[in-house]
């Protein structure tokens, strides 16, 4: 298997490629050439593109992207002419803009873009184990981590609220780190580029029939930054089920939960790294997903609820 690593923009790629060593022949483009170096110091027999045309070249059965979002739609129609399986590493756009660029794209079934928590164990033995009703559509493609679904039938008639808690310090970009990522306009900043884990949570929970309702953010503790260092969002789903998510921008540990609350019951869901980050906070599972769709699988996650993850924390980004 071959497999194009297209921008090294985020630390999500150099993770992605210790799993993905295993299974596939790699080539890599990055313009930045410290970015690029690092990479090759880790994996130095990997075949180095010169531009992103001569890594789509030839036979490529995958593309992991991971791009400045500014630049995504544009590197996304080149990777879709190839109509390899492509995973577009989070958030896929960050703006309205941006939304609406990737709107006009001719995005196919194999395209994956997601918050790798939804791929995480702690989530998806959840869900397995009952927290949404059995019996609800599995997507998985039989790739084990890979439920998707939501809460349906009775089981969703008892659900009150549901709320998404991300911990997961920016203190990074304090100093300038990624600097297009805490610029609102670009990466999004912290609303967008956290903010995305909850919301991919609860849309994996309780599907894509939602919309944000408000949302605000404040600078608590990092005052350099560009964009926020805490958040909340307000969702709505169509049928009355309101949500919340926190995003703690300012943590000293790193830590996701999921709360469903309900008349006579409140269930949790807590997502750590553990002893094995990879695998714990859903690297692993998502690369298998990926890899699962360069075999020929479609994407475990339907572009519908990606586009719905998308439009809240874009419209986020806009009231807060």
């Amino acid at each position: 298997m071959r497999i194009a690593l297209a921008g090294l923009a985020t630390s999500h790629p150099y993770t992605d490629a210790r799993t993905l060593t295993r299974h596939a022949e790699l080539v890599v483009w990055e313009p930045d050439p410290e970015r690029l170096r690092r990479f090759t110091d880790e994996h130095p027999g990997v075949k180095v593109a010169g531009s992103l045309e001569e890594a789509l070249a030839g036979r490529v059965d995958g593309v992991v992207l991971t791009v400045p979002n500014p630049a995504v739609p544009e590197a996304l129609a080149k990777v879709l002419e190839t109509e390899a399986a492509c995973f577009v590493n989070k958030p896929a756009a960050a703006s309205r803009a941006q939304l609406e660029r990737l709107d006009a794209l001719p995005i196919h079934d194999r395209v994956l873009s997601s918050s790798v928590l939804r791929f995480a164990p702690a989530f998806t033995n959840a869900l397995a184990a009952g927290i949404r009703r059995p019996g609800g559509e599995d997507r998985t493609g039989g790739v084990t981590g890979g439920v998707t679904g939501d809460v349906t039938g009775d089981a969703r008639g008892e659900v009150l609220a549901v709320r998404a808690t991300v911990r997961h310090d920016v203190g990074l970009w304090a100093d300038g780190y990624n600097a297009w990522q805490d610029t609102p306009g670009e990466g999004g900043g912290t609303m967008v580029t956290m903010g995305i884990h909850g919301v991919e949570l609860l849309v994996a929970l309780m599907g894509p029939e939602v919309e944000l309702v408000g949302a605000a953010g404040a600078r608590r503790h990092y005052t350099s930054l560009r964009s926020e260092d805490t958040g909340v969002m307000a969702l709505r789903w169509d049928d009355g089920v309101t949500g919340t998510v926190e995003i703690l921008g300012v943590s000293e540990s790193e830590s996701y939960a999921v709360t469903v609350h309900r008349r006579d019951s409140t269930e949790t869901i807590v997502i750590e790294g553990g002893g094995d980050p990879v695998r714990g906070l859903g690297y692993e599972g998502t690369i298998e997903a990926f890899l699962a769709m360069a075999a020929g699988a479609p994407s475990p996650v339907p572009w519908r609820e990606t586009r719905a993850v998308l439009d809240v924390i874009v419209s986020a980004r806009e009231r807060a």
